[in-house]
């Protein structure tokens, strides 16, 4: 399922941080097992640990997302179907040690999938995660780990019809020093590794070494004001033939950004920021800037919270940005695009979200040389989405899970809708 990168601070324990600014945003679900896994516990919850197992069924009407006149799927590989019903057997467990100051995290999950008709598809993946959240002193911290995440990769993302187990490899590092009461200083650095397991896709086996450096003000708890200079090398394997032409995809990135994160009231609260990022390529390589592009120019974000009952809440994001998806990042895009996101706690047991998004995705990028005489690719993405948890005792949990989306393309063979939905259910030995 698409994993997108973009242009997100650095954080481990605090939410799944991006790659570089090219990279995609809107994952909104991710790898099967994810969705079962239960919750990380929190600090308050001192040093515990827990072992959980899950079971998830799914139907998916479009497994391949291929457009509605593609023919015969059979040519795909042998009994492959346009839709499928896959199995999912999940097991992990997560552990939190907490001694004076210092937060370690330990997080395994491994996912078993099989296909009812696409069995060529077959897999095992998993996530693991270590995250060390440190302080020395009263003015000194950051946090320092890595992650593996193995998983098969969207058909919508690489266009590959086949087998494709994407390994991703990230390490991260970041500090924050407390210059006073309100100003303080942070930076960070990371690195991330894609592998694709089909030798078809490894031409986009991508590696990204990046850093950050800013400032930030704080008028509150929760409510900060920041500056952040963010740099980035993307690097791709040599050797590589566009069109039978030699060329080099690697690319730099400067971003420069202002961040807001303010409650206007106890109710209703803004997270935004605004900047300039120059996305560039090998200068020396003429193709490159004529096929695949530059970019420079603004991106921004702006959400909404407003939390009008304990419990209902809204959220409302408006964006403008690059972005690529995971595990084909030179095809970047911009993306322009909103959503709407109310949920809804009846009881204390059940939560009930929805999402309803539009996205408009301009690609800087052409297929061919060929190409560069048609228009750029051009889509538009809108998707629909509930998600139903329900808590029936402690240690179970039970997901229902729907989502319908429509990719419109200028390209025909890019265009294709798609229903999922799943089911899950989760128990946690203690």
């Amino acid at each position: 399922m698409p994993r997108l990168q973009t242009t997100n601070t650095y954080s481990g324990k605090v939410g799944r941080f991006a790659i570089t600014g090219v990279v995609f945003f809107l994952s909104l679900w991710g790898p099967a097992g994810a969705a079962i896994a239960p919750a990380p516990p929190t600090p308050e919850e001192g040093t515990t640990f827990a072992l959980f197992v899950g079971d998830q069924y799914t139907y998916d009407d479009n497994l391949y997302r291929i457009p509605a006149n593609f023919g015969t799927v059979s040519l795909i590989a042998p009994n492959a179907t346009r839709a499928d019903r896959i199995n999912t057997l999940v097991g992990g467990g997560f552990g939190q040690w907490i001694f004076g100051q210092q937060d370690i995290d330990l997080t395994l999950r491994a996912d078993n999938n099989r296909f009812a008709h696409n069995t060529g598809l077959d897999n095992t993946g998993g996530d693991a995660l270590l995250n060390w959240t440190w302080v020395v002193g009263p003015y000194f911290s950051g946090q320092v780990g890595g992650e593996f995440n193995r998983a098969l990769a969207s058909f919508a993302e690489t266009r590959y019809l086949g087998r494709d187990m994407v390994d991703q490899k990230e390490y991260f590092g970041s500090a924050k020093y407390q210059v006073g009461p309100r100003w303080s200083i942070f930076g960070g650095v990371r690195g991330d590794d894609i592998t694709h397991g089909a030798e078809a896709a490894a031409f986009n086996d991508f590696r990204t070494k990046s850093g950050n450096v800013g400032v930030q003000y704080a008028t509150g708890i929760s409510d900060t004001f920041g500056l952040e200079y963010r740099y980035s090398d993307g690097i791709y394997p040599p050797n590589y033939t566009f069109d039978n032409v030699p060329f080099n995809r690697n690319f730099t990135e400067d971003t420069y950004r202002a961040t807001v994160n303010y409650a206007i009231t106890e109710k209703f609260a803004v997270d935004a920021y605004a900047g300039y990022m120059s996305h560039t390529l090998p200068s020396s390589n003429i193709l490159s800037s004529a096929v695949f592009g530059d970019f420079k120019g603004n991106i921004w974000r702006v959400t909404l919270n407003w939390q009008p009952t304990e419990k209902t809440q809204l959220l409302v994001a408006s964006w403008h940005e690059l972005h690529a998806y995971l595990v084909n990042a030179s095809n970047y895009f911009i993306s322009k695009g909103g959503s709407i996101s109310p949920i809804w706690k009846p009881t204390g047991k059940v939560t009930v979200g929805l999402v309803l998004s539009l996205e408009d995705q301009s690609y800087s990028n052409l297929n061919t040389i060929l190409a560069s005489l048609l228009a750029p690719r051009y889509d538009k993405v809108t998707g629909e989405q509930i998600n139903v948890n329900y808590l029936p005792r402690d240690r179970w949990s039970i997901n229902l899970f729907f989502r319908h989306e429509h990719r419109d393309s200028n390209e025909p063979q890019f265009s294709y809708e798609d229903r999922l939905a799943n089911i899950s259910v989760t128990y946690k030995f203690w």
